[in-house]
């Protein structure tokens, strides 16, 4: 099989692509189960590949597994991404036609090598017929991983993407002219998940910008990530985003660095990151990617969703007695200011805000050295590294709130959910505990709390500032949060709705 990709016009005769937001929609399935490699097709001969993940699901910790396997033709990689998002161009312009995306999806070589910005020649056209063969070559077998939106379920079915994909026409001497045209057949769970929206809005025109196979992989990724933390930063596990990718994990922040990271560098040019850095995973041995989101992808998050956001002119404050308006207001009393105030409300809720500056405000109350010489500085610490609170304390902050809500003229609902976030805190901190336990045994957990306060005492000079007991506490905060991050917890939605399927059945729950 060759391996060379398509090569883009020289710049003298480059197509013009429009400067404006060109969504497309990438269907979810085949981003979170790693369909579609960044590995260099090169020096990747392996025609299987498998890829097992736990997750929650009803409550419950689960195993589910995606493997794919292929011919000769070898396994997706990041120039079948390229095609894939170009051919999902020209379908979403076909249901938007339409009205719905039918079998089957028919279009011409010259345009899909349009949209790709891709020169009309020979060694192209084959490189579409050759991706269009494996695409429908290739199977993944579901082992309760790919949803059917349709269905509402899982499947455990062995799937395809394409069920068929044909070449019609003939070539002529002239490449510009030739006549060729291509009729892909989607299989059923594909084009239902299509039809039922069951995707990712993606910018194309971005993503064209992009030249990293490893960029172009994580891009997807980033929708995903940022969209859950509601644009807040996040921080992934980068060994398990190398299996994802199908690309080598290394063992150095340098090699890290110098490989993955100009990717990320590459995502931080076109302003889908605004910054990112390679740490240490504390509750475990290797690291972890911290990304702060770019103005370009909050820009793209917004018009996703359909909401209108202001850019080049002056911040809009909070309406007055609003949550955002109150952090704010606890924020500037604090001395800082108010345009740092509005750049921290970006990153964290107003209820977090809140925890943050009451906690900062308990240690350094506790500070009988004063060496907290900047109150302002350390609240912004607090709050820009989610700085972990124990759950006792957050615990008589929500049992305040709690007899706030009883006394208040309606406490009936308040009341209740607030009883069922202290289950739900508690049933998490049940469930780190028991983790905890399993990775740390006898003296383990306090010699890695005093390797986490060491480090952080020699990089960070706010967190030097702290007595040695609140680093400790601090430390051991830092490792849960990393260990509940790195578990398939269920949000207090599905949580509460799994209780309430329990508690309609009591004599199953006692069992």
């Amino acid at each position: 099989m060759s391996s060379r990709q398509p090569q883009p016009y020289p710049n003298s005769a480059l197509v013009p692509l429009p400067a404006a937001v060109d969504l497309i929609r990438f269907e979810k399935n085949l981003l979170q189960i790693g369909f579609f490699g960044a590995h260099d097709t090169r020096h990747h001969t392996h025609s299987t590949r498998r890829i097992e993940q736990w997750v929650n699901r009803g409550g419950e910790r689960i195993r589910v597994a995606a493997e794919f396997r292929s011919s000769s033709l070898g396994l997706p990689s990041t120039s079948d991404r390229d095609k894939y998002i170009a051919f999902m161009k020209i379908a979403m312009d076909q249901r938007l036609k339409f009205g719905r995306l039918e079998n089957p999806i028919r279009f011409t070589g010259y345009q899909l090598l349009k949209e790709l910005g891709l020169t009309y020649s020979g060694e192209n056209y084959e490189d579409i017929n050759r991706w269009g063969q494996r695409l429908a070559d290739t199977t993944i077998t579901s082992e309760q991983v790919i949803y059917l939106a349709a269905r509402k379920k899982y499947a455990n079915k062995t799937v395809h993407v394409f069920r068929s994909f044909l070449r019609a026409g003939q070539g002529q001497l002239d490449d510009s002219r030739r006549a060729e045209h291509y009729e892909v057949v989607l299989e059923d769970w594909l084009l239902e998940n299509l039809n039922q929206s069951y995707v990712i809005p993606e910018d194309f025109n971005a993503y064209r910008q992009l030249k990293r196979p490893t960029g172009k992989g994580i891009f997807g990724y980033l929708h995903l990530w940022f969209h859950a933390s509601q644009g807040r930063p996040v921080e992934k596990d980068y060994a398990e985003l190398c299996l994802l990718l199908n690309i080598p994990a290394y063992k150095h922040i340098s090699k890290i660095k110098e490989t993955m990271g100009r990717s990320l560098d590459e995502l931080t040019e076109i302003g889908y990151l605004s910054s990112w850095d390679v740490r240490r995973m504390l509750s475990k041995d290797g690291f972890k990617l911290v990304l702060m989101p770019g103005n370009q992808l909050r820009e793209l998050l917004t018009l996703s969703q359909r909401k209108i956001q202001a850019t080049g002119e002056a911040a809009v404050l909070p309406v007055e007695g609003s949550p955002e308006s109150e952090a704010l207001r606890a924020l500037t009393a604090q001395g800082i200011s108010q345009s740092k105030a509005l750049s921290l409300a970006e990153f964290a809720t107003p209820e977090a805000i809140m925890e943050q500056i009451d906690y900062a405000t308990h240690l350094m109350a506790r500070d009988r050295r004063g060496k907290f010489e900047n109150p302002a500085g350390f609240i912004i610490y607090s709050i820009e590294n989610s700085i972990p609170i124990p759950k006792d304390f957050k615990a008589s902050r929500k049992a305040l709130a709690r007899q706030q809500a009883e006394a208040a003229a309606s406490p009936e609902a308040d009341a209740h959910r607030i009883r069922l976030e202290e289950e739900y805190e508690e049933f998490i901190h049940t469930q780190v505990e028991d983790e905890v336990q399993k990775r740390f045994g006898g003296n383990a957990f306090a010699k890695r709390v005093e390797s986490v306060k060491r480090d952080r005492v020699r990089k960070e000079p706010r967190f030097a500032q702290m007595s040695s007991q609140q680093q400790r506490e601090i430390a051991e905060q830092m490792l849960r949060r990393e260990i509940t991050d790195s578990l398939p917890l269920p949000t207090f939605e599905e949580w509460n709705q799994a209780a309430e399927q329990m508690n309609l059945f009591p004599d199953v729950a006692r069992r």
